[in-house]
């Protein structure tokens, strides 16, 4: 959804007694992430994060149970699957599974079930893809060619999102080689409920445990964007309204 969006929905619920820091987001933000994007040059950049925090913030209260006012005082805490550091790596939140994602003016969240693997991505499709991308981002059997896809920049982004989504949801970013992980059509055999797989693909990363056979689907977004989201089973998933998120806990 777009940053100003959220920024817009946050004004209107943010208690009185908030600031205007970052349209009424700062309400919803730890002191740390209301300092945060001061460090970036353009308003622009500075909105997107604010919106990605808070609304992961918000979307972590409402899986929960809690009011959106608690949504500043979760514990958030981040730990790298690389180095093991908790200055930086994925944000967790005790009892939930999230995710989050923003790009050019857009912002992604997704939760589900503590202790599940998750993970969102949101790009948005360039004009063209960079020179040497197929070799970065594709595996050999999905490059284009004689024996190959036919793939449109467009497709290439979304199978880049797709993978970034799988990555995120392993834990490891891009510390794996994206031209490792294949990404195939999944069977009905691959989901909790063998419901219908239209659309979902399963990662095949061979040597990566943490990747191999996580399910990963397209999911909404604006006009120009791509997004999906990856999780080991339960895919598609629901969509949650900011109406919803922001709605007071009975």
């Amino acid at each position: 959804m777009a940053s100003s969006a959220v920024r817009d929905a946050a004004g209107r619920a943010a208690p009185a007694r908030s600031g205007a820091l970052h349209g009424g987001l700062d309400a919803f933000l730890s002191p740390e992430e209301r300092d945060a994007p001061l460090r970036f040059r353009r308003a622009e950049d500075r909105l997107d994060y604010a919106a990605s925090h808070a609304l992961f913030r918000l979307l972590a209260a409402w899986r929960l149970g809690l009011a959106p006012g608690d949504a500043a005082r979760l514990d958030v805490r981040r730990t790298c699957a690389g180095c093991g550091s908790t200055e930086h790596g994925k944000p967790s939140v005790d009892g939930v599974a999230l995710s989050m994602s923003r790009s050019h003016g857009t912002v992604m969240a997704a939760a589900g079930p503590a202790g599940a693997s998750l993970g969102a991505d949101i790009e948005r499709v360039p004009a063209k893809v960079f020179a040497g991308f197929d070799d970065f981002a594709l595996a050999p059997e999905e490059r284009p060619g004689p024996h190959g896809p036919e793939l449109t920049d467009a497709g290439r982004i979304r199978l880049w999102v797709a993978k970034e989504a799988v990555l995120k949801a392993a834990g490891v970013g891009l510390a794996v080689d994206p031209s490792s992980v294949l990404l195939v059509p999944a069977d009905t055999a691959g989901t909790a409920d063998g419901s219908d797989t239209a659309g979902i693909l399963r990662a095949e990363g061979a040597g990566h445990p943490a990747v191999h056979g996580l399910l990963v689907c397209p999911v909404p977004a604006p006009s120009g964007y791509a997004a999906a989201v990856a999780a080991p089973a339960g895919l598609p998933a629901p969509a949650v309204s900011l109406a919803e998120i922001f709605a007071t806990k009975s």
